[in-house]
Formats: structure tokens, sequence, C-alpha cells
């Protein structure tokens, strides 16, 4: 029965899915933050939600990272498809390594703001280095978009001889 549930959920429909739906949360940061951004003079909400998108995108792309070793886990290697697993693992790994490097940027940008002044003066760029966070969510965002349009169209069975 386990066995069965991961092989959905490490499917390329579900992942697309959840890619898909981690985009919400992202592209609706996009549109909100920058609407206060430099209005207001206490900025730590901003900051928060900036740190929570960059950790949403750090734990999605280890898990699209580390696809190949979840299905290992679970007993899900060498099934008659495995050519076909091997190069969704292949893109998901890819899109990974990208998510979490991007989200691992977004977070830098906001950890040094949290730095102290005595150790790193960020005093009047505080708001560039949000909007630098945000940048990079945005991009983290246009990556999962794309992976996402690979999962559901841009993968072709026909692509598993090339591979």
């Amino acid at each position: 029965m386990v066995r069965l549930l991961m092989r959905v959920l490490l499917s390329q429909y579900a992942i697309g899915l959840i890619s898909l739906l981690i985009c919400i949360p992202m592209v609706i940061t996009l549109t909100e933050i920058p609407k206060s951004l430099w209005l207001k003079p206490d900025i730590h909400e901003e900051m928060e939600i900036v740190t929570g998108i960059g950790i949403i995108m750090i734990g999605w792309g280890v898990l699209l990272e580390e696809r190949k070793t979840l299905r290992e886990i679970f007993g899900l290697l060498g099934t008659p498809d495995e050519a076909w697993q091997e190069l969704i693992d292949h893109k998901c790994h890819n899109y990974g390594v990208g998510q979490l490097s991007i989200g691992l940027i977004a977070e830098i940008c906001i950890e040094l703001i949290k730095i102290p002044n005595t150790i790193i003066y960020t005093g009047e760029v505080d708001d560039y280095l949000v909007a630098a966070g945000l940048f990079f969510v945005g991009v983290g965002a246009l990556l999962l978009v794309r992976h996402v349009l690979v999962m559901f169209f841009f993968l072709p069975r026909s692509a598993v001889a090339t591979h």
C-alpha cells in the first residue's frame, strides 16, 4: 500500500501538480510584498514571508533532487519503465538543484538583514535586500513553472531513447 502511494506521489504528474501548487504562494508573494515594501519602516512581515517561501523552495528542491533516492527507499527501482523513471529522476534532480540554490540565495538576502549592524551594516539597504530576496523568489517561481511544463507536456516518452 505504501509503495503504491509513493509511486503515485513520485509520479511526474503528482510532482508537476505539487510544483504548480507551490507556485501559488510564490506568485501571491510577488504581487503583495512590492505594494508595501518601501512605504513603511517595519519590514519584519515582508522578511518573514520571503523567509517562509525560501524555506519552501529549499525543501521542495531537496525532495525533487532526491527523487531517485526516495524511489530506492520505497523499493520502486527496477520497474519495467525504469528508463522512463530515470529520465524523470534526471529532470527532477536538475530542477531540484536549481530550486534549492535559488531558495538559498533568497534566504541569504534576508539573513543579511538579521545579522546585527555591528557585524554587517545593512541599515539603509534592508528594503533592497528584501527586494533582492523577492527577485530570487520570482526566479524560483519561473523555474517551477518551467518544471511544471516539463512534467506535464514536454517530457515525451520518445526522449527515453535519447537519454
